[in-house]
C-alpha cells in the first residue's frame, strides 16, 4: 500500500512538527529551535533538537533524525503508511480511496472489515457471557475475583460450545465464509463445513493503541488443551507486535509498565489499581513488543512466574529490553504463584511492596548466573565471570560498575583487577565492532575534509547540501555528471531533485519524503536527515549566511564522489583486462589498457588538485 505524493505533502503540511512532538516531549525554545529530553533514549540533559523552520528533529545523543512522519513511526511503533494515516486522522484529512491503487484499496478495505467483524464478534461474545449459556464462564470469572465493572472494561465474553454461532451471526451481518477464515474467526473442517475458531472459551478481546479489536484470546473452562488459544496472524494481528492492555496502560500516570505473562494477571492488576500492567501474550518478549513499550515508558518491571518457564522467559526478555536502553527491574512472584493468584491471596499492598523491592537488572542476572553452578569449581568460575563481565561492560556509570565488580570479585574470590581486565576486553571488542559498523556524519564545517568518507556518504552529503540550498545546483551540475551516481536509491532521490530544479521549482526534504514508502530508502533518509540538521545548525550559528555554502565545501564533496567513481571504474577495468588476457584477445586488451591509463591519469590529476 502506498499514498500519492500529494497526500503525503498535505499530511506533512497540516501537522506542524512542534505541535506533534510537544504531545510527547516537553520542548523549550533554544534560539531559533526547540530542545527537550530525547524520547528515544534515556538522558538527563536535553540533546533532542527540533527545527520548526526546517520541520526536522535530531538528537545529538542517540542520532535519531527525521521529520514528523518518522517521529510518529518511532513513537507509535507504526510503519510509514500507518503513520501517514495516523497524522491524516489527527489533522482531519480524509484520505480518498481514489489515491490508492487497486491492491492498496483492497488491503485497506480488508483491514477495516476485519476491525468491524472483530468488534461485532466481541459484542456477541460479551452478550453471551451474560446469557444463560455463559453462566458457567461468568461464575468462573467471579470466582477469580473479577467483577462486572472489570468485565465490561475489558469486554470479556464467552464463545458458545456449539461451535458455529459466531460464524452464523457474522454471516448474517454480510461477511463471507472465506473472509471469516482470513479474519481468524472461523475454521473449515475436513468436510468443508465452517465453524467457530473459538468454542466453549472465555474470550479476551485484544485491543491495539488505536482502540481497534485486532484479535482474541480464548481460555478453556475445563482441562482440555490448549489452555489458551489466540487468533492466528491476520492482516491486522501480529502477536509478536502486541501487548495486552496497552490501550489502558499507556494512559496511566505512572512512569513505568509492569509486564506480566497472561490476560488474567493483567486484568487482576488493573482491577486493583495497577493500571500500568501489560501482558506479553506468552512467555517470551519480542523486540517489537520492546519497541512498543519504549514508545510510552522508560521504566519497566518484569513480574513473571517464578517457575522455570517464567525465569527463562524473563532472561530472554531482559536482553531485548536492555538493548533498547530501558530501565529494567525484576519483581519475581513467589514460586508456584502468578501475579493474579498472589494479589488474591496476599493482597494488592503486598504486590505493590514487591514492585517497590524489585531487583535491578544486573542484580537479577548475577543471581541467575550463580544458580545451579558451583563457584568452587574453576570451570564454573570462568563461566560465571565471562557471563557477568559481558553485562557489566554495558554499565556506563563507573561508580555503579565498581560496586558490582567488588561483588563479583568476592563471589569468585579473585582480585578485582582480573574482573576489570575481562570487562575491558568486552568494552574494546564492542568499540571495535561499533567503529566498523557506525556511519559517522561528523560536525559540518565549511573546511570539512572528505578523504575518509565513503562514496554513498558523500552522495548523501551532496543531497543534503542541495536540499539546504537549491542555488548551488548550477555549481554542482557544472562539475559533476549526476548520471555517474551508481547507487540506485540515491540516484532516484537526485533525479527527483534535479527534475524539480531544472523546471525552476524549489525542493526541500519534505518534498521527497514520499520516497520513504520504500523500506529500502528509510536508512538513506535517516542519514540525510542527520546531515541536513547539522548543516542547519551550522548555519544557525552563523557559519553560513543565507546562501553561503562555500565552493570549497562543494568541491571537496564532488571530488570525493569523483574519486570513488574512478576507483570503481579502475577496479572493473582491471578485472576485464584479466579476463581478456586469459582468452588471448590482444586487441581488446590494448583498448582496455588505454582506458585504464586514461582513468589512472584522471585519478592522479584529481589527487594533485
Amino acid at each position: 500500500m502506498s499514498f500519492s505524493k500529494d497526500v503525503i505533502d498535505k499530511v506533512i503540511e497540516e501537522n506542524d512538527i512542534i505541535d506533534i512532538i510537544s504531545q510527547y516531549v516537553e520542548l523549550k525554545k533554544s534560539g531559533k529551535d526547540y530542545k527537550g529530553l530525547c524520547p528515544f533514549h534515556h538522558e538527563k540533559t536535553p540533546s533532542f533538537n527540533v527545527s520548526q523552520e526546517k520541520q526536522l528533529y535530531h538528537c545529538f545523543g542517540c542520532h535519531a533524525s527525521g521529520n514528523v512522519i518518522t517521529f510518529v513511526m518511532n513513537m507509535e511503533n507504526l510503519n510509514f503508511i500507518e503513520a501517514v494515516e495516523y497524522l491524516a486522522e489527527k489533522a482531519g484529512i480524509k484520505i480518498n480511496e481514489d489515491n490508492l491503487s487497486g491492491n492498496e484499496y483492497k488491503t485497506k478495505k480488508l483491514k477495516d472489515e476485519i476491525f468491524k467483524a472483530n468488534k461485532l464478534a466481541a459484542l456477541n461474545f460479551h452478550r453471551r457471557l451474560y446469557s444463560k449459556i455463559g453462566h458457567a464462564a461468568l461464575e468462573y470469572l467471579y470466582g477469580r475475583g473479577i467483577d462486572d465493572s472489570t468485565i465490561k472494561k475489558f469486554g470479556l465474553g464467552f464463545s458458545p460450545v456449539n461451535g458455529d454461532e459466531v460464524t452464523e451471526f457474522l454471516r448474517n451481518q454480510g461477511f463471507s465464509q472465506e473472509f471469516l477464515l482470513t479474519a481468524g474467526l472461523s475454521l473449515k473442517s475436513v468436510s468443508r463445513k465452517y465453524h467457530d475458531r473459538f468454542k466453549n472459551r472465555i474470550m479476551f478481546p485484544i485491543i491495539d493503541v488505536k482502540n481497534n479489536v485486532i484479535g482474541f484470546g480464548g481460555r478453556v473452562l475445563d482441562n482440555s488443551l490448549p489452555k489458551y488459544l489466540n487468533t492466528p496472524e491476520t492482516p491486522v494481528f501480529k502477536k509478536s507486535k502486541t501487548l495486552y492492555a496497552i490501550n489502558y496502560a499507556k494512559k496511566s500516570k505512572e512512569d513505568k509498565f509492569v509486564i506480566v505473562e497472561g490476560y488474567m494477571d493483567a486484568i487482576a492488576l488493573h482491577q486493583c489499581g495497577i493500571d500500568f500492567a501489560v501482558a506479553s501474550l506468552g512467555t517470551a518478549l519480542t523486540s517489537e513488543q520492546g519497541k512498543l513499550i519504549k514508545k510510552y515508558r522508560e521504566n519497566v518491571v518484569i513480574s513473571y512466574d517464578a517457575d522455570e518457564a517464567g525465569v527463562n522467559a524473563t532472561l530472554r526478555g531482559l536482553d531485548i529490553l536492555e538493548g533498547l536502553n530501558l530501565n529494567v527491574s525484576i519483581s519475581t512472584v513467589p514460586k508456584g504463584k502468578d501475579p493474579d493468584e498472589f494479589v488474591r491471596k496476599e493482597g494488592i499492598e503486598a504486590f505493590r511492596k514487591m514492585l517497590q523491592n524489585a531487583e535491578p537488572l544486573i542484580e537479577y542476572k548475577i543471581k541467575m548466573y550463580k544458580k545451579d553452578i558451583d563457584l568452587s569449581r574453576p570451570e564454573d568460575k570462568i563461566k560465571y565471570i565471562k557471563k557477568i563481565s559481558s553485562d557489566l561492560s554495558l554499565i556506563k556509570d563507573q561508580v555503579k560498575r565498581d560496586v558490582y565488580i567488588s561483588i563479583v570479585s568476592k563471589d569468585v574470590q579473585i582480585p578485582e583487577n582480573t574482573v576489570r581486565t575481562e570487562i575491558e576486553q568486552f568494552v574494546n571488542r564492542f568499540s571495535k565492532n561499533n567503529e566498523k559498523s557506525r556511519y559517522t556524519v561528523g560536525k559540518i564545517r565549511h573546511n570539512n575534509k572528505y578523504g575518509s568518507m565513503k562514496k554513498s556518504s558523500s552522495v548523501k552529503y551532496l543531497i543534503a547540501l542541495l536540499l539546504f540550498d537549491n542555488k548551488i545546483y548550477e555549481k554542482i551540475k557544472a562539475k559533476l555528471n549526476l548520471h555517474d551516481i551508481n547507487d540506485d536509491n540515491l540516484k532516484l532521490i537526485l533525479d527527483f531533485i534535479k527534475g524539480k530544479l531544472e523546471n525552476g521549482n524549489k525542493v526541500n526534504i519534505n518534498d521527497i519524503s514520499y520516497l520513504m514508502q520504500d523500506e529500502k530508502m528509510m536508512q538513506e533518509f535517516k542519514d540525510i536527515f542527520e546531515i541536513l540538521y547539522n548543516i542547519h545548525l551550522s548555519d544557525k550559528h552563523g557559519e553560513g549566511q543565507g546562501s553561503t555554502i562555500s565552493d570549497k565545501l562543494i568541491d571537496d564533496c564532488i571530488s570525493n564522489i569523483t574519486e570513488m567513481n574512478l576507483k570503481l571504474k579502475i577496479s572493473q577495468i582491471k578485472k576485464e583486462i584479466s579476463k581478456t588476457s586469459m582468452i588471448g584477445d590482444i586487441a581488446r586488451e590494448k583498448e582496455l589498457l588505454l582506458q585504464l591509463q586514461k582513468y589512472e591519469k584522471e585519478m592522479l590529476m584529481l589527487k594533485n588538485g
